[in-house]
Parts: C-alpha cells; structure tokens; sequence
C-alpha cells in the first residue's frame, strides 16, 4: 500500500486524534529504526525480544525497557517465575493472548480467582519495593503473547509505598477508528475513551492498534508527550514514511501527526508516549533508582530485611467498576 504523508491537523493538549488522512505540511517523522535484541530476564529459559535495547535511557525517558515474550501458538513449558525484588519505578505487563497468575510478596499464591487473561493490562507503582512473580496455567493450551514495559519514577517519588493496578480485559476501552481499524487503549486517552488504569505522576499514553490490510490512520500523541515509540508486532506497513515490518521499533519525533498505514496483511503495533522526566537514573539490574549511593542503600535494605512494606494497596478495574483492597505482609 501507499503511505500518505503525516499532516497537520487540529489538536488538543492533553487529547489524542485518529482521523481520515488530509493534506497538511507539518509532518511527524521516525528518526531511528531498531531491531530487538534477545535475552532471559528471568534464569527460566523464557526468551524475550528487549525491544528498546538500540537507545540510551537519556532517549527513551521515561521508558526503561520493553520486553516481548512470545509470541506462541500453544502456551510456555517455561517453570513458573520466582520471587524477586524490585525497586523505583512503575512495571507494567500486558498480555495480548495468554492466562498467568502474578505473585508478590502479599499474595504469595497470587489470586487464582482472578488470573491474567488474554487483553488485561497491569500498572505495577513498585515505589519504595515489592518482591514478585509469575505462575503458567499448565492447563492452557492456547496462544501467549505478552509485554512487560518498565516506565521510570521520579526521584522524589521511588521511595512511595507500592500500589498495584489490574484491568481486565473488559474495562480497557478499544476505539473503533474505521471499519479496519482500531485502538485499545491500555493507559491514557484515545479519541475521548480513557483508560481506567491511573498512571500517578507519569504522564503517557499506551496503545495497541490493529489494522487490517491497507488500512489508513492518522494519529497526534498528547502535547508534550515527546518520547514516542512504535513497536510491531504483527505483519508490516508504513510508520510516517518509513517502512517497518514484525520486530521493528521505531522512534517518532511528534512535531505533528503521525499515519499507520497496513501493507497486504493485517497490522498490530503498540504506540508508547510519554513525558520524559529528564532526571539521572542509575540501574542495577531490577532497581532503578536516582544515584549510586540509592542503589547501596536498596541492597542494604533487601539484605538487612528493612525493604518491604508492610501492607500494599490493590485496585481491580472491572467493566462495572473498580474494586480497592489492602494486604499486609503474612
């Protein structure tokens, strides 16, 4: 298909359009384009795709990492991912297709009665530190494709005790743009929907759009939100200009809208924006905190016992409603 350019249109701060394409001459533009490298995050032999691997932080900021597991037709034989620490930044899973049940150290066996399904998106504020993991349901058999992205915390807030959001698939509005295209909108706004996930301080925009073959979209990220990635994950088409194809990530810089267009197969991308912090950062492996001596003071901290907090506030967002509870340590 023919890509059309990336035009101006009206925009409103803080909001985000999907509209027909139009003639304009502000244009955004896709400045880098990257390929993933792999790695086993968790000592499991769960490979993933570390998406974000080509950049420095100082230009993904507020994004640390974004790590893509699967995907696969039929489940993971992968051992269930162990208990570890973490501190001083948000984490944030999605999953496409897939069933799991997340542990942390007040829910030690997880919630069985509400697992992971396929669509559900989790805003993780891990602050001052949680200790978490994963269990598979061995009895799931159908397809697993997931996403984990890291988003920084600002200094003065890592040490903020942890609070955990889950959105089940139905809570999370999808935006029907045309016919043959659409949105989910995982955390922010989209053309009016707005997710139900409260991202605290950061300010970003997450979404996932599927594009069937020669589809067409324009879209303007919020205004100020200057760190914009485009991430595909299925088929091939047309960010702005540029070409892109399965396991490109595109950096964009918004000086205007952006347009998807689908090549001859159905396209699915995530687009992540954000504001950036523009603060140091200094990460030691699943700590990511604002200098040296921080980093010290955590493992000191996890060894001496002094490191979680004693309770942790949950919210379930459901299509009826959200649901708020607190767990203490048991």
């Amino acid at each position: 298909a023919v890509m059309g350019a990336c035009v101006t249109s009206p925009s409103n701060a803080g909001a985000s359009e999907a509209s027909p394409l139009q003639d304009g001459s502000s244009m955004a533009r896709v400045v880098k384009v990257g390929k993933p490298s792999t790695s086993d995050p968790t000592g499991t032999g769960m490979i993933v795709n570390d998406i974000l691997t080509p950049w420095e932080f100082a230009d993904t900021d507020p994004f640390i990492l974004l790590h893509e597991i699967g995907p696969s037709a039929s489940g993971f034989s992968n051992p269930p991912v162990g208990m570890h620490p973490h501190r001083g930044f948000n984490e944030v899973p999605y999953f496409r297709q897939g069933k799991l049940i997340g542990t942390d150290a007040w829910k030690p066996d997880g919630d069985p009665a509400n697992p992971m399904l396929s669509g559900a998106v989790q805003w993780g504020m891990i602050g001052s530190g949680i200790e978490h993991g994963a269990k598979f349901d061995s009895s799931y058999k159908g397809p697993m494709h997931g996403f984990q992205l890291w988003v920084n915390l600002p200094a003065a807030h890592k040490m903020d005790p942890p609070n955990f959001q889950d959105a089940e698939p139905d809570a999370l509005p999808v935006v029907s743009i045309s016919d043959a295209a659409s949105a989910k909108v995982l955390v922010g706004e989209f053309s009016g929907a707005k997710s139900p996930v409260d991202p605290g301080v950061c300010r970003v925009q997450y979404l996932d759009f599927t594009l069937q073959k020669g589809a067409s979209i324009t879209h303007t990220v919020p205004e100020g939100y200057s760190s914009v990635f485009v991430y595909i994950y299925a088929g091939s088409g047309r960010v702005c200009s540029q070409q892109g194809k399965r396991l490109d990530i595109l950096k964009v810089d918004p000086s205007g809208p952006l347009t998807i267009t689908a090549d001859e197969a159905d396209l699915g991308l995530l687009l992540m924006a954000g504001v950036p912090f523009k603060e140091k950062i200094v990460q030691h492996g699943p700590f990511v905190m604002a200098s040296r001596e921080q980093i010290q003071q955590t493992f000191r901290d996890y060894q001496s016992g002094k490191f979680l907090n004693e309770t942790c506030h949950y919210s379930l967002h459901k299509a009826t409603g959200t649901v708020k509870s607190q767990l203490t340590l048991r």
